[in-house]
């Protein structure tokens, strides 16, 4: 019988996350051993009682039949715990997975750096900002980013690495043939070219709640460092922060306001022995000195102009924040108002003529300052503060008013309603 199928049989037959496997094969040498081992001696390392007993007892390999024919005619790569390409870092931990499903190019787990970077699903712009920044940067130093792919920070840091064509290793919580969230499929056929998505569950294995904690311990475990951009009190990122805690890897978290609620995970990991950073020339020094050659520095000194917003459309990133979500729900709402308004009108095309003409004259004509009625005053005395047709940097906005978090936020909502530019060398300028 071909071997690989005795390594997905005793996959199938050990719960991941727990340690039966590991204490497997402090007794039986291959998997094969296993699959013909009686039920006393499976007893005898396990237990009778083990939730794993029963279907290690089982030596039915249909199913794992039908998953390496799947995997077979899909080119879905399977990375087995005695492989030598197998992430030599998960071997180390408790409760390694017995073995990954991958799609793509396997990245050099030796010798290359691997950096996580994770955070919350429902992002601020702030964290959208810096998230994107860091991991752009880590990657162009020659980090190989590592996240779980989800909506929010996981999406906008694997963007970024891909952003500097550099391999990126997405770990998710379902099937290798199971894209979850369905949004980022755009963005996992581009991990799979330029690196790869890997998974310890079988194909076919839908996205339920409790993979994912499990599938965390990996993210951690793969890499050398773990990076939290932001998270709230129950956020996932700290399970997989408490990981790395566990795994003896270092953690980096990047402050946020007191008092916000998605900071409060990484103030939390601060406040605990976390390292402060706040971009990326922290972590590579980190490395550089405890690491040398393991990321290159002298690439920080280009400075480049971060084109996030196409590179996050281009991959179709789900990272709607907050900010976003006012902006084009009143979009949507003017459109809907005005198309009512012209419904009297004799011709269809008569009408959509009509109502770009007439939003187009209306836009000319409001008060920039109205228009802002969406957003908060600290937001429209910002605006105000920036010069009108001219450039200014960003160091010049922040007062007792302005602190970096509130200009950076700010700025990102005003450009995202076309107020104004951001200009490479931390300049922004005033469109209207």
């Amino acid at each position: 019988m071909n071997n690989m199928l005795y390594w997905i049989w005793l996959s199938l037959s050990c719960t991941a996350g727990s340690k039966t496997f590991k204490q497997l094969f402090s007794k039986f040498k291959t998997p094969e051993e296993v699959f013909f081992a009686d039920e006393s001696a499976i007893a005898s390392v396990i237990g009778s009682t083990g939730k794993d007993y029963n279907a290690l007892c089982n030596k039915d390999i249909a199913k794992a039949e039908k998953v390496l024919n799947f995997c077979t005619s899909k080119n879905v790569g399977i990375l087995t715990y005695s492989d030598e390409r197998f992430p030599y870092k998960l071997r180390k931990i408790d409760n390694p997975p017995v073995l990954l499903y991958y799609r793509g190019k396997l990245p050099d787990f030796y010798t290359r750096c691997f950096i996580s970077v994770i955070g919350t699903r429902t992002l601020t712009s702030y964290g959208k900002i810096n998230a994107y920044k860091v991991s752009y940067d880590l990657a162009k130093c020659g980090a190989v980013i590592v996240s779980g792919m989800a909506k929010g920070i996981d999406g906008v840091a694997l963007a970024a690495g891909l952003a500097n064509a550099q391999n990126t290793v997405a770990i998710i919580g379902s099937g290798i043939d199971v894209c979850y969230p369905p949004e980022h499929i755009t963005l996992a056929r581009a991990i799979v070219k330029n690196g790869c998505v890997m998974t310890e569950y079988p194909p076919g294995t839908p996205p339920e709640k409790y993979n994912f904690p499990i599938r965390n311990r990996l993210i951690s475990a793969i890499s050398h460092a773990t990076v939290v951009i932001e998270g709230d009190s129950r956020s996932g990122a700290l399970i997989t922060a408490r990981h790395a805690l566990e795994q003896g890897k270092h953690i980096f978290a990047f402050p946020g306001n007191v008092g916000n609620r998605n900071s409060e995970a990484t103030n939390l990991l601060i406040k605990n022995g976390a390292t402060l950073f706040t971009c990326a020339d922290d972590i590579v020094l980190f490395f550089d000195k405890r690491y040398p050659g393991s990321l290159n520095p002298f690439k920080l000194k280009v400075k480049e102009c971060y084109d996030m917003n196409s590179a996050l459309d281009e991959l179709c990133v789900s990272c709607v924040t907050s900010a976003d979500d006012l902006e084009r729900a009143s979009l949507r709402k003017r459109r809907r108002t005005a198309l009512v308004d012209t419904s009297s009108k004799a011709s269809k095309k008569a009408n959509e003529k009509d109502l770009a003409v007439e939003e187009k004259e209306q836009l000319k004509a409001e008060d920039n300052t109205a228009m802002l009625n969406g957003f908060d005053k600290k937001l429209i005395a910002l605006y105000k503060k920036i010069p009108l047709n001219s450039e200014c940097q960003i160091e010049s906005l922040i007062d007792a008013e302005h602190n970096l978090a509130n200009v950076m936020q700010g700025l990102l909502k005003l450009e995202i309603a076309k107020f104004i530019t951001m200009l490479p060398g931390d300049r922004v300028k005033r469109n209207t």
